[in-house]
């Protein structure tokens, strides 16, 4: 007997994972990701263009060789390997030429033009964005590196895209449903749900966020946010600051766990656009907060939302009755 239930559980075991990583589905989900990552990507990428060359030129703040010292690069005992496409420009209109290109790119890749060729190169971009000068890096770049390479994998211009239009012209309206499509939204679940921990954790180790005086600090910095909450300083005000402290953490946690809940995705997906809303606001990370509001379409809560088809009279009555289990007194 023993045998047996080891030998049903490994059976449960890979069941349940071929179930979770190597199924088919629609790229819907992951056409409406492309979107939301091009979106972002492109707001990142064009905050560059003011002070590019102020950054990145010979006698700029950040030029090549300072770069290399700064990280280690240049230290041939250090084994970790650095590149940016960047790199190979020193002058002003050499790395405008660049960035014009990888504008052009990373928009074709949001409106869904040529999607296999044009997702690779605006992922190297963007991967050349934040490598270039590792030490400017913010939030926004360690969750939609990773986003955008697991887009690389998948289908990702199948729907809502030029591709898609330029398909259906050609008469050709029928999507099948993707291995590759699923398991890139399944690395984007995982990671941000990971990505959620991480954030609540950290926040779990830092005394302010326990005595609850952490969105009064955020609050009080005058030169980010994009709105003043600073009356909320009054003693009859204070226990709302604390009580949004303490629930921003709450909510983290909630999220990273609960989230795989299916019942659930449509309650907390909702919460995620006002936390994120309210915290955008309060910090000024706004390409952060709608990155993540994005990133909430990775979990897809619209069957859960659908309703159940209504069965006819004779469709009912030829359903077999559900008997009761044998042991459900016990």
């Amino acid at each position: 007997m023993l045998g047996t239930y080891f030998n049903r559980l490994t059976d449960s075991i890979s069941h349940s994972w071929n179930q979770f990583w190597f199924q088919k589905e629609s790229p819907c989900t992951v056409s409406m990701l492309r979107i939301v990552a091009g979106v972002v990507a492109l707001i990142y990428a064009l905050s560059f263009t003011s002070e590019l060359g102020l950054w990145f030129a010979d006698g700029g703040v950040l030029p090549y060789g300072r770069t290399m010292r700064l990280t280690g690069g240049d230290d041939p005992n250090e084994l970790f390997f650095r590149w940016s496409i960047f790199y190979f420009a020193s002058t002003p209109l050499q790395l405008y030429l660049l960035h014009g290109i990888g504008l052009v790119a990373i928009a074709l890749f949001a409106v869904g033009f040529q999607t296999r060729f044009t997702t690779i190169v605006a992922t190297l971009f963007i991967l050349s964005y934040a490598e270039r000068a590792p030490m400017l890096v913010g939030l926004v770049e360690p969750l939609l590196c990773p986003v955008m390479l697991y887009l690389c994998l998948a289908p990702c211009g199948a729907m809502f895209s030029v591709d898609a239009w330029l398909r259906g012209r050609k008469g050709v309206t029928e999507v099948s449903d993707s291995f590759l499509a699923h398991l890139a939204v399944r690395l984007v679940q995982v990671h941000v749900s990971m990505f959620y921990l991480m954030m609540a954790f950290a926040k779990l180790g830092n005394p302010v966020w326990w005595n609850g005086e952490a969105m009064w600090w955020l609050m009080a910095q005058p030169d980010n946010r994009l709105i003043d909450l600073t009356f909320l300083r009054a003693s009859n005000l204070r226990m709302i600051v604390f009580g949004w402290t303490h629930l921003v953490v709450l909510f983290e946690l909630v999220f990273g766990i609960f989230i795989w809940v299916k019942i659930l995705r449509p309650l907390l997906s909702v919460l995620a656009v006002f936390h994120w809303i309210g915290l955008g606001l309060v910090t000024g990370h706004w390409q952060f907060a709608i990155l993540m509001i994005g990133l909430s379409l990775a979990f897809a809560p619209w069957e859960v939302l659908a309703k159940e088809p209504a069965l006819s009279t004779e469709e009912k009555s030829s359903r077999p009755a559900s008997r009761e289990p044998a042991n459900a007194g016990v």
